[in-house]
């Protein structure tokens, strides 16, 4: 369960949904975030370090991907100064970080049972 929640594109959708859906709007994403990276932190609980991290490289480049094949930002100065493809890695590098404080925190709540 873990390696499918994980290989969700969640940096290319959080940029895909900033830009394109939600312009104007998108409060929801950060809570949504929020919550994936929970979600992925809970159950990677009994994953490796390293096997996390490989599957969030992956995902990074598949969001890379898939951000420039698909979004399309409302105006030049939109993903100003670090550019579309630099905010999509940054994105991912910082849900991995959230993501592995999760899982720490995660496991040593559940290891004191």
């Amino acid at each position: 369960m873990w390696i499918v929640v994980s290989l969700i594109p969640m940096p290319f959708l959080f940029h895909y949904f900033e830009t394109s859906q939600h312009p104007e709007r998108a409060d929801f994403l950060f809570v949504g975030t929020l919550l994936f990276a929970g979600l992925v932190g809970f159950l990677s609980i009994k994953v490796k370090v390293g096997l996390i991290i490989l599957v969030n490289v992956i995902t990074i480049i598949v969001s890379v991907w898939l951000g420039t094949t698909f979004i399309t930002p409302p105006n030049e100065g939109w993903f100003k100064p670090i550019g579309m493809n630099s905010a999509i890695v940054l994105t991912g590098v910082v849900l991995v970080v959230v993501v592995l404080v999760l899982r720490s925190v995660f496991k040593h709540v559940f290891s004191r049972e």
